[in-house]
């Protein structure tokens, strides 16, 4: 998996819609790709509140981080 940011991820739009135009793709793929891109740039903006927020002292001290939690213990 390479990194990703937001200027990635508009080229990764922009190529797929030359690929559109030229008909190397058809309009299925593009809308599964932009889709994709979608999401990935949900989890970017979600990453970037969550740091602002944690940039917080007071709130950094009472938070609970479940992302490093183990969830070994839920059933399976």
């Amino acid at each position: 998996m390479k990194p990703v940011n937001t200027k990635s991820l508009f080229s990764v739009l922009c190529t797929t819609l030359e690929k559109l135009d030229s008909a190397e793709i058809d309009v299925n793929h593009a809308n599964a790709t932009a889709k994709l891109v979608g999401q990935a740039a949900n989890l970017l903006n979600y990453e970037l509140k969550r740091a602002v927020i944690l940039s917080n002292p007071d709130y950094k001290a009472n938070h609970r981080n479940l992302e490093q939690k183990t969830f070994d213990s839920l059933p399976e």
